[in-house]
């Protein structure tokens, strides 16, 4: 690894300051500081619009060490407000690289922080919950006034920023003909790996921009609509839980994601609540209550559906995670409509759970047909 001189450090609001060494943009940036457990997929997580506002800490040692490249990106730019490591390695060795961490950050303006103690970090947020902090390479001479406006930052305007700029409608069709379904993304904040997801099992895709009505949704004669994972709170965004409202009295086959699931919840009258930490990684253990079985997911967030707010009569858990016994996805009873927590494939992470979007595909060539 090329070390440089330069210095930056990192901020908590709890006061706490940590000094390392700068790589990637310069300048200051106000997040909210998690750390995710991921060995792998670095790539996809920094371009992965949920990790829009956060500050990245890694906790593995050394990342970087395949470089990046242009295929394995989950978004077209970059939403981290700064990205945390031990260790990033400037000689990348993959077929496929393209370039260095490095040269990516500078690229897409996020702040690197590299040589500091990251476990003493993550201790920190496991600890104390997922709080704010400042990343800077300008060295902070007023911490008193610094640390008010670090605890004064809030994820505002999530889904909206993360989407500013998307089509209206966007179609996809790769499948022309042979097309079986023709599947909605309410696009909260996508990956690319969800459009993948759909036509690899032969149904075409119509993506909506989340400022879309529902009639606009329902005018492109949609067979089912998938609600993406995204960003920030899920209560905060009135007019888009409005659209799944009406999608849900129109009786259209829905599946939510994430950001999905928790908004749907909502829209059927339960509510979430805001996590300590947050779940974060690739190895999140998930049990199937039906089965019994644990299947290990990748999530990122810091919300949850409060489970003493289902309402079984609505619906029925059939995911918890199997390390708080938290909500991790529901089954309703009166609607077309599946959601998880968890993503049940994509971004260099587990495939134990791609059989959803079978069930959710299923679900909808039954209603389909009715």
């Amino acid at each position: 690894m090329i070390t440089t001189e330069k210095k930056a450090w990192l901020l908590l609001e709890d006061g706490t300051l940590f000094e390392g060494k700068s790589f990637g943009a310069e300048g200051s940036s106000i997040g909210e500081v998690i750390f995710s457990t991921s060995m792998a997929g670095y790539q996809e997580a920094l371009s992965d619009p949920t990790y829009y506002g956060q500050i990245l800490t890694q906790t593995f040692p050394l990342i970087g060490n395949y470089g990046v490249n242009s295929e394995d990106m989950s978004s077209d730019r970059c939403f981290l407000h700064g990205y945390i490591v031990r260790e990033w390695c400037d000689t990348p060795s993959n077929f496929r690289c393209e370039s260095d961490i490095d040269q990516f950050l500078k690229k897409q303006g996020v702040i690197g922080l590299y040589d500091i103690d990251t476990r003493h970090l993550t201790k920190i947020l496991r600890e104390k919950g997922t709080m704010n902090g400042l990343i800077t390479t300008e060295t902070i001479r007023d911490k008193v006034n610094t640390l008010k406006k670090i605890a004064k930052y809030t994820v505002k305007n999530a889904v909206k920023t993360v989407t500013e700029g998307a089509p209206l409608v966007s179609e996809t069709t790769q499948l022309g003909p042979r097309a079986e379904l023709r599947v909605g993304i309410l696009n909260l904040g996508c990956c690319e790996y969800l459009k993948e997801e759909m036509l690899d099992r032969d149904c075409d895709t119509v993506i909506f921009n989340p400022n879309q009505p529902a009639s606009t949704i329902l005018e492109n004669k949609v067979d089912g609509i998938i609600l993406s994972e995204g960003p920030g709170d899920p209560a905060e965004d009135k007019e888009v839980l409005k659209t799944i409202e009406e999608l849900i009295d129109d009786g259209i086959p829905m599946m939510g994601i994430g950001l999905g699931h928790q908004m749907l919840a909502i829209a059927n009258d339960m509510k979430c609540r805001r996590m300590l930490h947050g779940h974060r990684g690739a190895s999140q253990p998930v049990i199937d209550t039906l089965t019994g079985k644990t299947y290990i997911t990748f999530q990122n967030h810091g919300y949850v559906v409060n489970e003493e707010t289902v309402d079984e009569d609505v619906a029925s858990i059939r995911y918890k995670n199997a390390n708080d016994r938290s909500c991790e996805g529901l089954v309703y009873k009166d609607i077309p409509a599946i959601s998880v927590q968890f993503r049940p494939q994509g971004n260099g992470s587990s495939q134990d759970t791609a059989f959803l979007y079978d069930e959710f595909v299923e679900m909808v060539k039954r209603q389909s047909a009715r």
